[in-house]
């Protein structure tokens, strides 16, 4: 009974890996996504913000720092399928459930045709789980 947990929990394994190679676009793949219309600076920008201000505390709060607005996808994550867009990434920083500000905290926002489709917030870890 114990070597049948052993192989399944090894199966299960070799799935999730092999789940996650197959979410890397291929050099097609990258040439006919889609991305959507390309968004201005100014367009990413609010669109990131109404996006992660939707998650924060206090969101009135929130103090940003932007990069700037780039094409990419996003592969990130086993459970959430391959997206083309752009990605808007940056610093906020905002107050926490005690009032007192947490200190910059990074973010990606993937926006595709004037919409948030996938973000994320950089952990204590330094890795940005996907969220949709």
């Amino acid at each position: 009974m114990k070597s049948v947990k052993v192989i399944g929990s090894a199966f299960i394994l070799m799935m999730i890996v092999s789940g996650c190679a197959s979410n890397i676009p291929t050099p097609e793949q990258l040439a006919n996504g889609d991305y959507g219309n390309a968004p201005t600076q100014a367009e990413c920008e609010a669109i990131a913000e109404a996006k992660i201000n939707s998650v924060l505390k206090d969101p009135t709060s929130a103090l940003y720092s932007h990069g700037s607005c780039y094409k990419g996808y996003g592969p990130d994550a086993i459970i959430l399928p391959l997206q083309f867009g752009y990605w808007q990434e940056g610093t906020v920083n905002a107050k926490n459930s005690y009032g007192g500000y947490t200190g910059g905290t990074g973010y990606k926002v993937l926006i595709n045709n004037g919409r948030a489709v996938r973000y994320c917030l950089v952990n204590e870890n330094g890795w940005c789980p996907p969220r949709p």
